[in-house]
């Protein structure tokens, strides 16, 4: 029997456990530190994903304003162009029926019947674009024939800039061709670690778009 083979003193463990617990504890910051990244680039993504899927939907629709305004078939009178400033008078009209700098409402006949009534015999024919509190959280709201529904959430502002055909700011809806648009949003958690101009904790993304409103030149 070889009575020199022995097992660790206990100075020896206590070394070996500090210098695990050294490794572990670098591991450990290292886990939560990806994991915050992780969850940072997340609510990135979640913002900039928001911010795109508002803007795409706002410029898909808006461009469709004042739409058959002045292709109706002989059998259906045409639906007036809508005039004013800023807000139309001359309701029920085709095109802007709001040009306000945070908020824009349009009209589309996008059925063809002469007829942009809002109810649901002419449903997306009456829309109107705004910011509002959503179950306390500020989100793009999508007005319809009256019926409010969000698009995305945690939406900082939104902001509208009309012009004319020869790209000069315009009130006039009848001179109105085309609308920057404007729209901020945010992370929907601070992130402790990054602090804006303002003081504030969220990350924000702004992105702007111009939309050409070609029926109204028609």
């Amino acid at each position: 029997m070889d009575t020199n083979d022995r097992g660790f003193t206990l100075v020896e463990l206590l070394i070996a456990m500090a210098v695990g617990m050294i490794v572990l504890g670098a591991v450990y910051a290292l886990f939560t530190s990806q994991s915050k990244h992780l969850a940072n680039q997340e609510l990135l993504t979640e913002m900039h994903q928001n911010a795109r899927i508002a803007m795409e939907m706002m410029v898909q629709e808006i461009s469709m304003a004042g739409y058959n305004q002045t292709t109706a078939p002989a059998t259906i009178p045409a639906v007036n162009r809508c005039t004013g400033t800023t807000a139309a008078s001359n309701t029920p009209c085709a095109g802007i029926t709001n040009a306000a700098a945070n908020t824009i409402s349009f009209v589309a006949d996008i059925n063809g019947n002469g007829n942009t009534t809002a109810g649901t015999t002419n449903p997306n024919e009456n829309i109107t674009y705004d910011v509002y509190s959503s179950s306390g959280v500020q989100a793009l709201g999508r007005t319809s024939n009256g019926t409010k529904q969000p698009v995305v959430e945690n939406v900082e502002s939104l902001n509208f800039i009309y012009y004319d055909g020869a790209g000069s700011i315009t009130a006039n809806l009848a001179d109105i061709r085309s609308v920057k648009i404007t729209i901020v949003t945010r992370t929907a958690k601070d992130d402790p670690s990054y602090t804006d101009a303002n003081g504030h904790h969220h990350h924000h993304y702004t992105l702007s778009s111009a939309c050409v409103i070609r029926n109204l030149g028609l």
